[in-house]
């Protein structure tokens, strides 16, 4: 929607991304205190989600958690739909729908569901993924039939006329010059990513192309809708100071007579060629500085060699003191700042890094030090220090999730509809204090080889 955060600012591809994915800041979120019984060991993980849910006639799935530290809930609707589902020539739809879904319904006026919940002091917003569309809503507790009424009654009757199409088109132009256009790196970024991953539903960004916003027509985006935005494509979850029978008594009040929607279709085989490098060298006219950036084909979200993966990254490339920062930085002194990490989609990822160089600085001596850490980690592995380090990293992160209405609800919904299982967040604990050192040491060399993506952006006058 607007004034968000991108969900990939840790990956160093916010610019890139230019807010593609909202998420509210932590101050927007309503707080909730971190859970209590925090101490992980191996093995032995004492986190709880009191999780209860139901599900309607209609499809559509209902998490809850009750919390009455504080008198606020957070609502927040999850859809499996995102870019790697549009089909060619029709990119941008699921981002569109981010703007479209606060156009107004049958009885919520224009930007009604952004005022109303303003009005009596919560917030709201949304965004989009390459995997999904989210919209959240937090507000006072009391509100509760409100904020089910606006998600219900767009659900059922968003007003997809001809003038909200245009009015909602010409926004997204706005937004893709402000975020895209005219940000230093986000267009080489987004080029860059798109590349890598052709053959692939994620091979456009989520804010899709102007010649296929422009050449749409309001039936197409109608019909985008009916086929993604129907109850039993949503999961629903209600964290905070609520009561699960009155929860479970007012959504079927207000979602029990939408009607169900066709059955959701496979998402578009991912099919990455990752049998040879990528290196790319263009020009911004926007940047001052040269930025590079580096990365590996690596696994989707589900695959189990992910979470080696994200801890590896974290061991190389996460902080100052990880390995490949501290000898950029502060040993060789050849960045004025690097980092990057291990990312994940449904079922693509990388491991990358971006850095910008001291003006003395070429893109290979950037390279021989990676390519240097790297292969020392391949041969001789890593101390068992640093796993718990990165373990530890990926237990606070948790913490953090587990600490607002907003973290929670988000990573319900996001292990229900990746996963299948609503404790998800928990479980992914579990796999990380699994991983062993010999396991980093095997990723390593599977998927950090010689076959590895470069870019090299240059300030310039051409592209």
């Amino acid at each position: 929607m607007r004034g968000s955060l991108s969900n990939f600012a840790r990956l160093g591809l916010v610019l890139a991304l230019g807010g593609a994915f909202a998420l509210p800041s932590p101050a927007a979120a309503a707080p909730a205190p971190a859970p209590t019984k925090g101490k992980a060991k191996k093995g032995e993980l004492d986190f709880d989600l009191p999780i209860q849910e139901f599900t309607l006639s209609n499809g559509l799935r209902v998490y809850v958690v009750e919390d009455h530290s504080t008198p606020a809930f957070n609502l927040t609707l999850h859809y499996d739909v995102g870019a790697r589902d549009e089909e060619k020539g029709r990119t941008g739809f699921a981002h569109l729908f981010e703007h479209m879904m606060f156009e107004g319904s049958a009885n919520v006026p224009p930007m009604g569901n952004l005022t109303y919940v303003q009005r009596v002091g919560g917030n709201n917003n949304a965004g989009t993924s390459w995997d999904s569309t989210v919209y959240y809503d937090n507000l006072p507790s009391q509100y509760l039939d409100m904020g089910l009424w606006l998600e219900s009654d767009r659900l059922r009757s968003l007003e997809i006329t001809d003038e909200n199409f245009e009015n909602q088109r010409k926004n997204v132009k706005e937004e893709k010059a402000m975020r895209m256009d005219n940000v230093p790196y986000a267009g080489a970024f987004m080029n860059f990513l798109s590349t890598a991953w052709a053959g692939s539903g994620y091979d456009h960004p989520p804010i899709g192309s102007l010649e296929d916003l422009n050449a749409a027509v309001t039936a197409d985006v109608k019909a985008f809708f009916d086929k993604y935005y129907t109850p039993n494509n949503v999961v629903l979850v209600i964290v905070g100071d609520v009561n699960f029978a009155d929860v479970r008594t007012k959504v079927e009040k207000y979602f029990g007579d939408i009607a169900r929607g066709p059955e959701r279709q496979a998402s578009p085989p991912t099919n990455i060629d990752k049998s040879k490098p990528l290196e790319q060298v263009v020009t911004d006219p926007l940047a001052q500085q040269a930025i590079y950036a580096i990365g590996w084909h690596t696994v989707g979200e589900t695959h189990p060699d992910r979470y080696a993966l994200d801890l590896l990254g974290n061991i190389l490339l996460v902080g100052d003191s990880a390995r490949i920062p501290k000898i950029l930085q502060d040993e060789k002194k050849l960045v004025a700042f690097t980092g990057g990490s291990h990312f994940s989609l449904k079922e693509a990822g990388l491991v990358f890094m971006q850095a910008m160089p001291l003006p003395s600085t070429k893109f290979d001596d950037i390279k021989q030090v990676v390519r240097d850490e790297v292969e020392k980690v391949q041969k001789k592995g890593i101390t068992k220090k640093e796993l718990e380090k990165a373990i530890n990293a990926q237990l606070m992160g948790t913490v953090r999730t587990l600490a607002t209405n907003q973290g929670r609800a988000n990573a319900i919904a996001s292990g229900v509809v990746n996963h299948g299982d609503p404790k998800f967040v928990l479980t992914e604990l579990q796999k990380y204090q699994e991983v062993t050192p010999k396991d980093i040491k095997r990723v390593a060399n599977e998927y950090l080889g010689p076959n590895w993506l470069t870019l090299d952006i240059q300030p310039g006058a051409g592209k």
